[in-house]
């Protein structure tokens, strides 16, 4: 996902980061308990590995960019903003073939989101042109549930933690967020196969800005990112 901004406005910085390390440990160690439960149970199950990779819409990238042109406005500036709300995504698990259907567990990564921002001064004194950079890749851990994995249409839950490494000059890693899915993989029995995917996630990141005109300090809020998201991936 990437937001592109395109302003009149002078050099921004700040720093402002806040760390949720012990909630990450937390949300850790409890997967881990679960997964721990599920593999006690299918010890002797037959297991495979899948890697799904593709492309996911997130909802998040507009509360983000929408924060951070309000808050351009606010300081007097003229924003034109462009939103492309699609990034990577990566969801290797493993799945245990058991009585009961596939239970999987596994590591997430994104979906990825970047905003640049243009930023063009003018004056008596000249012009210039500065680019601005920021970044957003959601990292975390699942647990996964398959009723029917042998079908060629293969529906599925899954659930767990993601947090957002996020970075730069207008975004900032904030709070550890639970989410959920709903997902079909099709062609399930061949060796590539194709997977949809609905869900949400509550995960949090900073939007912060610094004022350079009307506006003077640093000001930050929390937006939800990813938010919803709908994936569609190629699993090997």
């Amino acid at each position: 996902m990437s937001g592109l901004f395109k302003t009149t406005l002078t050099k921004q910085s700040g720093q402002d980061r806040k760390e949720t390390m012990k909630t990450i440990r937390l949300a850790s160690c409890a997967i881990a308990v679960i997964a721990g439960i599920g593999l006690s149970s299918s010890a002797r199950a037959e297991g495979k590995f899948y890697f799904p990779v593709g492309v996911a819409y997130g909802s998040g990238i507009h509360d983000a960019t929408d924060k951070l042109f309000d808050f351009y406005k606010q300081d007097g500036f003229d924003v034109t903003k462009i939103d492309i709300p699609v990034g990577l995504v990566l969801n290797p698990y493993y799945e245990w073939k058991t009585a009961v259907g596939g239970i999987g567990a596994g590591v997430t990564v994104g979906p990825t989101a970047f905003v640049v921002v243009d930023e063009k001064t003018y004056g008596y004194g000249g012009s210039s042109d500065n680019v601005k950079f920021s970044y957003a890749v959601p990292v975390g851990a699942f647990l996964r549930y398959a009723p029917w994995p042998d079908k060629k249409v293969s529906p599925y839950v899954r659930a767990g933690v993601k947090y957002p490494f996020a970075g730069g000059d207008n975004l900032e890693s904030s709070q550890v967020g639970a989410f959920g899915a709903l997902g079909l993989e099709f062609w399930r029995t061949k060796k590539v196969g194709m997977s949809l995917e609905v869900g949400y996630d509550t995960a949090k990141i900073k939007v912060k800005y610094t004022g350079q005109n009307t506006l003077s300090g640093t000001f930050s809020e929390n937006v939800t990112f990813p938010g919803f998201t709908a994936a569609l991936s190629v699993v090997f």
